[in-house]
C-alpha cells in the first residue's frame, strides 16, 4: 500500500528544525493555484445546482457530469493543502474552501435527494454525510499538514507529495474522460456510479496513508515483515486496504456495458463504512503522533533552556 500511494515515510526527528527554521512564503504565492481550484469547486457546485432544481434530460446529464468531476475536485482541495506546506496562511484557506465546497453540497444534496422522491431519512443521511466529511476531514487535513510541517524536510516532501497528487489527478480525469466517451444517460448511472467509486477510493487512500506512515511514523517494512503494528494503526490499514479493494471491484464493474447493480450498491456500503472506519483510525494514529511529537519538544526545552538576555 505504501508502493501504491507513495508514502515515503521519510521523517525528522520530532521537534527538531522544522518548519521553523524554514522561510514560510506569503499566501500570494500561491494565488494562481487558489484562484483555479475555486474556479474548479464553483464550477461543480453550478453543476451540482443544475442538476438538483432541473428535471428531464437535463437533470440526468447535470448528474452524470457532476459524479465524474467530483472526486477531483477532492484533490484539488487536497493539492491546494499538501503542495503548499511552506506557507502557513494558505493552510488555513485550503481548510476553509474545504469545509465550505463540503457544506455547499451538503446543503444541495437535500435538494437534490428530496427531488428524487427520496424519504426524510435517507434525505438526512446523505446531508449528514457531507456535514461529517465537511468537519471532521477539515480537522484531519489540519492536523496532518500541521504535523508535516512540524517534522521539516517542507521542500522535499511538498515535491514528492504533489507529484503523488498529480498523477492521482490525472488518472482521475483519465477516468473521466473513458466514461463520459462511453456515454452518459439514465441508463449510464450505475456504470459512472463504478467509476466514481474507483475514482473516490484512490484519493482517499492516499490521504489516510499519508496519516498513518508520514505523520504517525510507521515503519512499512515492519509493518508488512513482523506485524509491528498497534491494534490501532492495523485496524487503519485494514479499512484502507478494504477501500482499495472496493475501489478495485468498482473499477473492473465500471468496464462493463451494464454492470451489476445490486454489486455496485453493496461496493458503496463498503466503501462508506471504509472510510468511516479508516478516518476513525487514522484520526486517532495522527493525534497520538502529534500529542507524543509535542511531548518530546516539551521534554526537549526543559533539558535545554533559553539562554538569559
Amino acid at each position: 500500500m505504501d508502493a501504491l500511494f507513495g508514502s515515503g515515510h521519510q521523517q525528522s526527528k520530532p521537534g527538531a528544525e522544522a518548519a521553523g527554521d524554514e522561510k514560510d512564503v506569503p499566501a500570494s504565492e500561491y494565488a494562481r493555484l487558489e484562484r483555479f481550484v475555486v474556479a474548479w469547486l464553483v464550477g461543480n457546485n453550478a453543476i451540482f445546482t443544475l442538476a438538483a432544481l432541473s428535471k428531464g434530460s437535463l437533470r440526468t446529464h447535470a448528474s452524470h457530469l457532476e459524479i465524474m468531476v467530483f472526486s477531483i475536485s477532492m484533490s484539488l482541495c487536497l493539492l491546494y493543502a499538501f503542495g503548499t506546506m511552506n506557507s502557513s496562511a494558505v493552510g488555513r484557506r485550503a481548510i476553509l474552501i474545504w469545509f465550505i465546497f463540503w457544506l455547499y453540497q451538503g446543503v444541495f444534496s437535500v435538494v437534490y435527494s428530496l427531488s428524487d422522491g427520496n424519504t426524510i431519512v435517507a434525505t438526512f443521511m446523505y446531508f449528514l454525510w457531507n456535514v461529517f466529511v465537511a468537519a471532521t476531514f477539515a480537522w484531519l487535513i489540519a492536523v496532518i499538514r500541521s504535523e508535516l510541517r512540524a517534522l521539516g524536510s517542507l521542500d522535499t516532501v511538498t515535491t514528492r507529495i504533489t507529484g503523488r497528487l498529480t498523477e492521482i489527478i490525472g488518472l482521475q480525469a483519465a477516468l473521466s474522460l473513458i466514461a463520459v466517451s462511453q456515454g452518459i444517460g439514465p441508463d449510464e448511472f450505475f456504470r459512472l456510479a463504478a467509476t466514481y467509486l474507483f475514482q473516490l477510493s484512490l484519493i482517499m487512500a492516499w490521504l489516510f496513508s499519508l496519516g498513518v506512515f508520514d505523520v504517525g511514523g510507521i515503519d512499512p517494512h515492519l509493518a508488512v515483515t513482523k506485524l509491528s503494528l498497534s491494534l490501532v494503526e492495523g485496524a487503519a490499514l485494514f479499512f484502507t486496504g478494504v477501500l482499495v479493494l472496493a475501489g478495485f471491484g468498482a473499477y473492473f464493474l465500471s468496464e462493463r456495458s451494464q454492470p451489476d447493480r445490486r454489486a455496485i450498491v453493496r461496493l458503496f456500503y463498503i466503501t462508506t463504512i471504509s472510510i468511516t472506519g479508516a478516518y476513525c483510525c487514522t484520526a486517532r494514529v495522527v493525534w497520538v503522533a502529534r500529542r507524543r511529537r509535542r511531548s518530546k519538544v516539551r521534554d526537549s526545552d526543559r533539558e535545554d533552556p533559553e539562554p538569559p538576555a
